[in-house]
C-alpha cells in the first residue's frame, strides 16, 4: 500500500488546488528554494500571427540586413521564485544574439514581401537590449523585451531614416524549458519588427532610399 505523505497548506483553495491533481499520488509540486541558471540556444520561429505583420509599398527592398549585439550585459535575463525573489538564477544565450534576430529579420520582411534588390539599402540593425524573466512557482510565467535601434542606410553610408523599437511578450508553462523561453522572446522580436515594418517613417523611405 502506497503512504501518502502529510501535506501541509496555507489555505484551503491550495488544498484544493492540489486534490483537483488527475492521479495524484505524491502529492504536489513543491516551489522550488533554489535555481539554477539556464544557457538557452536562441533559434528563430515565428509566433506572431500572419495577419499582424503590415503591408508595405510594392516597391520595397532591401540589398541585404546587418545586425550588431550592442549590449554591454551579456546575461539575456533572470529567474526567480514568486513567493521569494531574493532566490534568483540568470539565464544567459547559449548561441549567438546577432544571428538570431537577423533569422528573425529575415523572415520578417519575407513574410510582408520586401524583395532583395542590389541597389536597395541595407536594413541595419542594432540590439540595445534583451530582458527574459521567469517567474517561478509550480509553474512559471515567462516575460520577454527586446529593444533595437534600425536604420536604412543608402550605398556610400548615408542613413535614410532610424528609429527605436521595442516588442514584448507573456508566456505560461513548465519552469526552466528551453521551447518557453525560445517561444517568448522569439514573438518579443517578431512584435519588434511588426513595429519597425510598419512605421510610417520606414515606409516612406524603403523605396527612395536606394536613390
Amino acid at each position: 500500500m502506497t503512504v501518502l505523505p502529510r501535506l501541509r497548506f496555507k489555505t484551503t483553495l491550495d488544498l484544493y488546488r492540489c486534490l483537483a491533481v488527475p492521479l495524484l499520488i505524491t502529492g504536489c509540486t513543491a516551489i522550488p528554494t533554489s535555481l539554477n541558471p539556464i544557457a538557452v540556444s536562441l533559434q528563430y520561429k515565428t509566433m506572431a500571427s500572419p495577419g499582424e505583420f503590415p503591408a508595405v509599398p510594392a516597391c520595397a527592398a532591401f540589398s541585404g540586413i546587418q545586425v550588431a549585439d550592442a549590449r554591454l550585459a551579456k546575461t539575456i535575463g533572470k529567474r526567480y521564485v514568486e513567493t521569494n525573489p531574493s532566490i534568483s538564477a540568470p539565464i544567459s544565450a547559449s548561441s549567438d544574439v546577432a544571428t538570431w534576430v537577423k533569422a528573425g529579420a529575415a523572415d520578417a520582411a519575407q513574410r510582408v514581401g520586401i524583395s532583395q534588390k542590389s541597389s536597395a539599402p541595407v536594413l541595419r540593425i542594432t540590439v540595445r537590449q534583451i530582458v527574459l524573466s521567469e517567474n517561478v512557482a509550480r509553474r512559471s510565467g515567462y516575460e520577454g523585451r527586446i529593444s533595437i535601434t534600425a536604420e536604412l542606410v543608402r550605398k556610400g553610408d548615408g542613413v535614410c531614416w532610424q528609429d527605436r523599437f521595442e516588442g514584448s511578450s507573456e508566456n505560461y508553462g513548465y519552469s526552466g524549458t528551453a521551447e518557453n523561453y525560445q517561444e517568448t522572446l522569439n514573438h518579443a522580436l517578431d512584435r519588434a519588427m511588426i513595429r519597425l515594418l510598419g512605421d510610417p517613417g520606414f515606409q516612406r523611405n524603403i523605396c527612395s532610399c536606394g536613390g
